[in-house]
């Protein structure tokens, strides 16, 4: 990498820097650039791809159906009800 594409890459990130950083920020982006040169090297063919890092298993109950009505039990909880229906003060006029 050069100092035209670095100013090429820090204008389209939209990043600022000044020119006497511009040498650090090189060997940075390089030594970056190799790390994953390296990591494209390594044979990952016997490892099974991860849905998370950790390995946790998801500690849950099972799932049960419950065919069961609470709308009356939600009725008598409000401040008022209708026979069928919650009643709310009118908003709109």
């Amino acid at each position: 990498m050069d100092k035209i594409e670095l100013k090429n890459l820090l204008f389209l990130a939209r990043i600022s820097a000044d020119e006497k950083e511009h040498p650090k920020i090189i060997e940075k982006l390089q030594n970056t650039f190799n790390l994953i040169d390296e990591m494209q090297d390594l044979d990952l063919s016997n490892l099974e791809p991860l849905n998370n890092p950790l390995e946790l298993n998801n500690v849950s109950r099972e799932d049960v159906n419950k065919n069961r009505n609470s709308k009356n039990e939600f009725l008598d909880n409000s401040p008022e009800s209708d026979k069928d229906y919650f009643l709310v003060p009118k908003i709109i006029e």
